[in-house]
């Protein structure tokens, strides 16, 4: 691994004086200045591998598959050993790029990372803390529309569901009562 410098290392300590950030101890400081080298050198090798997947679309542009160390699906969420599909919407696993295949879901949620425009069942659980079967519940009754990927997730686009902050509201209301 790389050691800093002194000049680095001397570089650091100033810029932490001029942002008025102190440690306690010179040993403090060195910790901090090797955490964020490494920290800028995995942001490196992360973004080089991303460039190196966006060089090879331009010769697969349908997509193909990787290796996936563990990666996560940008739908399920699901973490994933093996291989995942990586195309312009960015990465799924087997299950979900099936679904996409099949128009179960627009490709535009891969890119809604702010969940602006959709939400899955398991963001409903853990946002709201919905019970799962509540959400099946509600689905049932209509109240909320679900686009099902077979052994995956629900996702309930904001479109189709304009209701559903009142929908829930409306169900922790009666869960009180």
């Amino acid at each position: 691994m790389h050691e800093l410098t002194e000049k680095e290392f001397n570089s650091f300590k100033d810029i932490c004086k001029k942002d008025g950030i102190k440690y306690d101890t010179e040993e403090e400081y060195r910790e901090a200045a090797r955490n964020l080298y490494r920290f800028v050198k995995l942001s490196y090798e992360l973004a080089q591998e991303q460039l190196g997947w966006e060089k090879r679309l331009e010769k697969d542009p349908q997509g193909f598959w990787l290796g996936s160390d563990g990666r996560t699906c940008y739908v399920c969420h699901a973490n994933v050993q093996g291989q995942i599909w990586f195309d312009k919407w960015g990465m799924k696993c087997a299950n979900c790029q099936k679904a996409f295949e099949k128009k179960i879901f627009p490709g535009y949620i891969l890119k809604d990372r702010d969940n602006s425009r959709h939400v899955t069942d398991s963001q409903l659980n853990w946002t709201y803390g919905v019970h799962p079967q509540t959400i099946k519940k509600l689905t049932r009754m209509g109240l909320l529309v679900a686009r099902q990927i077979p052994n995956g997730p629900a996702i309930f686009l904001k479109k189709e569901n304009p209701d559903l902050p009142d929908v829930i509201r409306e169900y922790r209301k009666d869960k009180k009562a």
